[in-house]
């Protein structure tokens, strides 16, 4: 970070085979400058994310910045961190699976979107209601189509 560190957090997790280390750095020392003219800017904030692949060792980082109108009492750096995790929470819960599992960036239907979405919605809740594994149902539903039918049968 180019200004003076106020306050920082680090925190760390390991998930998917990597080791992910976070480190959230914030200022309110900010330079009357032109390009900071941000209405109510209180903040200046960098996320910095490091990942370790733990078996092949491969390693990757971000760094991110962001600004808030929140002032320092309001929001220390770990608060910022959880609110950038946060953030985050739908894209990584509801719209990672729409797109790994069901790949929905892919398709390029555009008259039908809206109700294609409305069923990978449908079929999302349906698994996670029944605690189904998603990857795997989705999977066997491909090959067997059948089975999608009769399981949403019984559902029904």
């Amino acid at each position: 970070m180019r200004y003076p560190v106020d306050d920082e957090h680090a925190y760390h997790q390991v998930r998917s085979g990597s080791l992910w280390v976070w480190r959230v750095r914030s200022t309110a020392q900010i330079p009357v400058e032109k390009d900071l003219s941000f209405p109510g800017l209180q903040q200046i904030v960098q996320i910095y994310r490091h990942k370790t692949h733990k078996r092949t060792g491969a390693i990757s980082e971000e760094t991110h910045l962001a600004v808030t109108n929140l002032s320092p009492t309001q929001a220390d750096a770990a608060t910022l961190a959880l609110i950038s995790r946060n953030h985050w929470a739908i894209e990584n819960k509801l719209h990672h699976k729409r797109d790994s599992v069901l790949a929905e960036d892919a398709c390029r239907t555009r008259k039908a979107a809206q109700a294609l979405a409305a069923l990978r919605n449908l079929l999302l809740g349906f698994l996670h209601q029944l605690s189904r594994p998603v990857l795997r149902s989705v999977r066997s539903f491909s090959v067997q189509p059948m089975l999608l039918f009769r399981w949403l049968n019984g559902c029904i």
